[in-house]
């Protein structure tokens, strides 16, 4: 029997990198409002977005912990006929090579995956191991099947993500330029809103992962579009 373990340092840094992304992009967006906002009407500025930061905050970090979690103590073994998946908790899912129908490789979110697809059309997900390229090599040696290999990468930041924000780009060009004469607000109603919607109609992935974050990133820029609407048609009295 052959056992591998998840790759976790490389897991930690990726994780990392994104959950510190969000933080610096909320972060910029709340320093550049500050300093748009009246002297006299920054105080209640700062204590509506000191209440949305915590919001913020608690659900990144509960996010972080909670994949960090997932990795302790799981591992991928694979023996004569079958394949196990271990947990954190200790429990245990096996899938016998009987009711394999093919296996596929390719990259999700830069992690190299490799899809165990059954017979039933169920995808069974297996990456961030740390030696991939010996896994799919004893896997097809024991099931008898070969990978069928996809170049295709799902990824937030590439050219498609610049060409989804070209109405945020174009209304940043028209503000700045002076040809847009509304309140800076506009300008960031416009960035979250297109935000939102490239949440909501980017591509899934072929076994449809990802949609919890997906919620989360959505409700974020929900609230973030209420409070922007609410204090640019001053629906909230800020001073």
């Amino acid at each position: 029997m052959s056992v591998f373990k998840y790759d976790s340092p490389v897991f930690k840094k990726k994780l990392l990198i994104r959950t510190g992304l969000v933080l610096s992009v909320f972060v910029i967006f709340i320093g550049v409002s500050f300093v748009q906002v009246e002297l006299d009407k920054r105080s209640a500025f700062l204590s509506m977005y000191l209440l949305l930061s915590g919001v913020l905050i608690l659900l990144l970090l509960k996010n972080y912990r909670r994949q960090l979690k997932v990795l302790e103590g799981a591992k991928v073994e694979l023996d004569s006929s079958s394949l196990k998946q271990w947990n954190a908790k200790g429990q245990c899912m096996e899938f016998e090579f009987r009711d394999l129908e093919s296996i596929e490789k390719d990259r999700f979110r830069g992690y190299e995956r490799i899809l165990l697809i059954s017979k039933q059309g169920t995808y069974i997900p297996i990456l961030n191991l740390e030696n991939m390229d010996q896994f799919l090599s004893e896997l097809e040696k024991k099931s008898g099947k070969k990978a069928k290999i996809f170049e295709e990468d799902t990824k937030v930041l590439s050219w498609k993500t610049l060409i989804a924000f070209i109405p945020s780009i174009g209304a940043a060009i028209a503000f700045g330029s002076g040809y847009w004469k509304e309140k800076q607000d506009a300008l960031f109603i416009v960035f979250v809103a297109n935000a939102l919607l490239f949440f909501i109609y980017f591509p899934k992935d072929r076994m449809d992962t990802g949609y919890s974050a997906r919620r989360r990133y959505i409700f974020i820029l929900v609230v973030l579009l209420v409070v922007l609407l609410a204090r640019y048609f001053e629906w909230i009295n800020f001073g």
